[in-house]
């Protein structure tokens, strides 16, 4: 258990670190947000997907599983609603949604090492491209799917992902110069990640509170259940299997609640799921891992 504390540990305390940070100075942390969705977070997606030799077809049942996992959020937040009586769209994004990124990468990487982050970097790409494209086009309403569309011709980490996939497959290996620049560049990103993430908490204004903790549980736990029946499905082992389990039960994607306030859907709704998972993330996440080790 003292190991689990040990990688867990510097996760949540950065994370608190932007949000005293953010409680005491009331920064805007734009900037700090731009470096690190095009520029770290880019440069540690290419490298980790050269690590370890990719199989297409791998690859492809660790997608289908990422978007079983997604639609069956989906599914869940309809039948909540339809059995509560509720009406919502901006509440679907944090239920189907899981953060991909500010939690999970640093606890895999310091958990599972090179291998897992490789394996959490291709279930990141389904869940990027869905909540830049479909997840726009719920919280803004209105706008068209070729609006929504060109949202993630903006986001560098999905080519970077990408890109370094393809070489992967091809057996490309670029310069050492370029991986080794790129994996010092990467060591940014995990922290910058954290301070942002808690700067965002620190934000947060909760609001109907019985309904979001329902909405969280979904996520949570619901999830989880989800991730169970796709690595029974798909026979995943090892640590994909730690990964894809670990990944379905994080909290929701703070990104959701990004775009629900720029399209004023919900937002504050949004916000309080976001948080409320994530706050219990520090017992859960833990927990989990204890399991998965």
């Amino acid at each position: 258990m003292h190991s689990i504390v040990a990688i867990v540990l510097p996760t949540f305390a950065t994370i608190i670190v932007g949000f005293v940070f953010g409680r005491w100075r009331g920064q805007d942390v734009r900037a700090v947000i731009d470096v690190a969705m095009y520029i770290a977070l880019p440069a540690l997606a290419f490298t980790s997907m050269l690590d370890k030799p990719i199989v297409l077809a791998d690859a492809a049942l660790l997608w289908a599983a990422a978007l079983v996992i997604i639609g069956g959020g989906f599914l869940m937040a309809f039948v909540f609603f339809r059995i509560s009586g509720q009406k919502h769209s901006g509440l679907y994004l944090p239920i189907a949604f899981m953060n991909n990124v500010n939690i999970p990468f640093p606890i895999i990487y310091m958990a599972f090492g090179s291998a897992g982050l490789g394996v959490a970097t291709l279930f990141f790409i389904p869940n990027a491209i869905l909540i830049y494209t479909l997840g726009v086009h719920i919280a803004s309403r209105s706008a068209s799917w070729k609006d929504s569309a060109r949202e993630i011709g903006r986001v560098p980490l999905v080519y970077a992902a990408l890109g370094g996939l393809a070489l992967n497959l091809l057996h490309v290996a670029p310069p050492a110069l370029l991986t080794d620049s790129l994996k010092f560049i990467g060591t940014a990103a995990i922290p910058l990640v954290l301070i942002v993430l808690g700067v965002n908490l620190s934000g947060i204004r909760l609001a109907q509170l019985s309904t979001a903790a329902l909405a969280a549980a979904l996520r949570l736990f619901g999830g989880l259940a989800l991730g169970l029946l796709m690595v029974a499905l798909f026979d995943f082992q090892g640590v994909t299997r730690a990964v894809v389990l670990f990944e379905s039960a994080m909290p929701s994607a703070a990104f959701g609640s990004i775009l629900c306030a720029k399209y004023g859907n919900e937002s504050e709704l949004v916000s309080t799921v976001v948080f409320i998972t994530t706050v219990a993330s520090v017992v859960t996440v833990p927990l989990l891992l204890y399991l998965l080790r």
